[in-house]
């Protein structure tokens, strides 16, 4: 087993996700690279790019999954169906179009993650032909389906497993990316995992590797899972008005149960969760106040924070990873909220949270405590090391509070506060507004 060795950015790592088909009204690689320097500017350092590669174009709807279907918009290209898993798409561009967004991302200091789709293809894969035992059959040698209705690849196969380690190298090798997402990684033999892992590092040793899933004993051939019920969890308080203790609760039991001394990433949106949203984002549902909270979380609780496409202006207009330019006319980020008031003060607030996120010891490196408040909708916790202290409170509610947290503190500096005062006499006293919060470096 790899030991759990993360890159040393990975602490201080800010991951931008870019849905291309709704990045840009143009949905292409080109398009998308001229935004690369708002990406750097609101403090992301990492791209993951939802898949480029050439994605099935096979219109028999039995190969559709049910989301497929459902979202209405007829396109028979899943991006999460694979055809070729060595060319772009060209409904991106091209290959070179692919070399060019990552050459002009490292010109600004930005790393680039591509997401491998490797439990699944598509029905009808260039491979196939040649290697119809690349996939899983049935006895009566149709295609067994996994879950979205895709056939599953076949890892008991060795040569099938030398094909896709070879795509692994292949675009670190030829294209230096800096990392991978893997999708649905927990349903892919974790030996497979480990020799690609070592294949890939020696060819660049400094990658990064995002497992789409939460097994505890796949931490350390990836550097990051996921927490899939993280947002979930905060939409429950701040929608539902669970208590806030709840949030902290479900998040002390996932680091133990299926994070260990890793890491997960932190998000309220990604692609699968905007598409299924339809037409209530949570920037609608929940209110912009709202969200700011849970970006605050992200920013200062243990694990990486991801932005997905379009957070940073408040986005809420409907996407789907099914709608691009040729299906559903204006599934893409309303860029014009980055011109309202709104907007720019939400992209101030990332750059604030992203400096904190980076360059505060305590909160990019330090151990996490969550602190017990007397205020049902607060959630408190502490961050330390070197003997930095940091605690972070956050009333996720739409009324005002007055709480104790329980923390002996007798100084304090506010590094990032709003809509909260403070007392600091043997311990730490908050009145907060509706969302308000507070950051402090105390003693």
């Amino acid at each position: 087993m790899r030991p759990y060795n993360p890159p040393a950015y990975t602490n201080s790592a800010v991951i931008y996700q870019v849905n291309l088909r709704a990045f840009t009204n143009e949905g292409t690689l080109s398009a998308a690279a001229k935004l690369l320097p708002h990406i750097k500017s609101i403090g992301a350092d990492i791209a993951y790019l939802c898949p480029n590669f050439v994605h099935d174009d096979d219109e028999t709807r039995d190969g559709w999954s049910a989301r497929q279907k459902a979202s209405g918009l007829n396109n028979p290209k899943n991006p999460y169906r694979m055809k070729d898993y060595f060319h772009t798409d060209s409904e991106y561009g091209s290959d070179d179009d692919l070399r060019a967004f990552i050459d002009a991302a490292h010109k600004l200091g930005l790393r680039v993650m591509l997401d491998l789709v490797y439990f699944h293809c598509g029905p009808t894969a260039v491979f196939l032909e040649g290697h119809p035992d690349f996939i899983v059959r049935n006895e009566d040698g149709t295609p067994a389906l996994g879950e979205w209705c895709f056939p599953k690849l076949n890892y008991n196969n060795p040569a099938l497993c030398e094909y896709m380690w070879s795509n692994m190298e292949y675009y670190v090798r030829e294209f230096d990316v800096d990392g991978y997402r893997c999708d649905v990684g927990d349903a892919v033999p974790l030996a497979f995992w480990e020799e690609g892992r070592r294949r890939i590092d020696a060819i660049k040793p400094d990658l990064l590797m995002l497992n789409e899933g939460t097994r505890k004993d796949f931490i350390g051939v990836f550097d990051l899972n996921y927490d899939f019920g993280f947002s979930g969890a905060m939409v429950k308080v701040l929608r539902d008005g669970q208590p806030a203790s709840t949030l902290a609760e479900y998040r002390e039991k996932f680091q133990s149960e299926r994070l260990g001394e890793g890491m997960s990433i932190l998000c309220f949106e990604n692609h699968d969760i905007a598409s299924d949203a339809y037409d209530n984002r949570l920037e609608k549902a929940l209110g912009s106040d709202a969200v700011d909270i849970m970006l605050l979380l992200m920013y200062t609780l243990k694990g990486v924070p991801m932005l997905y496409n379009g957070n940073e202006v408040c986005d809420s207009r409907r996407h789907s990873i099914w709608g691009n330019r040729f299906h559903g006319a204006n599934l893409t980020i309303d860029w014009q909220n980055a011109l309202t008031e709104r907007g720019q003060a939400r992209m101030d607030y990332l750059r604030k949270l992203a400096d904190i996120h980076k360059t505060i010891p305590a909160v990019r490196d330090g151990s996490m405590k969550f602190l017990v408040s007397d205020g049902a909708s607060v959630i408190a916790y502490e961050r330390e090391t070197d003997g930095q202290r940091v605690i972070c409170a956050a009333n996720m509610s739409g009324g005002a509070v007055a709480c104790a947290i329980d923390a002996a503190v007798t100084e304090g500096v506010p590094l990032l506060s709003r809509g909260a005062a403070w007392s600091l006499d043997g311990e730490l006293r908050l009145s907060l507004e509706p969302y308000g919060f507070a950051v402090l470096e105390v003693k």
